[in-house]
């Protein structure tokens, strides 16, 4: 008798069992929340990221303002050859200041963040992030136990808890 005449028989003496895998399901998106519990060590981190972050954006004002520059004398090259220029130059200042705006609005943002963090006592949990992971849903599930927020703890870069 071979290994495969064997198995046969034993798959088929076995009592057929309905198979999850056999229901319909679909693969969802939820949030995941991430928060961190604050601490020296992680406070100390935030300060670093976040002054590095505000040296980028004063390096990419500084980038702007050069390219605003260099654009300005590109036009004021093909004025003098007695071409109107005057819708590119309303068109250039209009979008040099839409930048200027946001990263104007985001250094602030950045400085807010920085300030606050030495107004948080240590212990408190803080969210740094929202992430997405997907979840598969059956029949007979509750999709609002399935799709509620799921929510990651984390203590100076480790994963303390995990709740579905």
């Amino acid at each position: 008798m071979s290994i495969q005449t064997t198995m046969d028989r034993v798959t088929e003496d076995r009592p057929t069992e309905p198979s999850r895998q056999a229901q319909p399901s679909v693969q969802l998106k939820r949030q995941v929340t991430v928060k961190t519990k604050v601490t020296d060590a992680f406070r100390d981190r935030a300060k670093s990221e976040l002054d590095k972050e505000l040296k980028l954006i004063d390096t990419q004002l500084q980038q702007l303002e050069a390219q605003y520059q260099y654009s300005l004398q590109q036009l004021e090259k093909v004025a003098q050859q007695g071409q109107n220029v005057q819708q590119q130059l309303q068109q250039l200042n209009q979008e040099a200041q839409q930048k200027r705006s946001q990263l104007a609005s985001l250094k602030m943002q950045v400085s807010s963040e920085l300030g606050n963090l030495d107004k948080i006592e240590n212990g408190q949990y803080i969210v740094t992030g929202m992430l997405e992971n997907t979840v598969e849903i059956r029949v007979g599930e509750n999709i609002y136990e399935k799709l509620q927020n799921a929510e990651i703890l984390v203590e100076d870069g480790v994963v303390t808890s995990i709740s579905q």
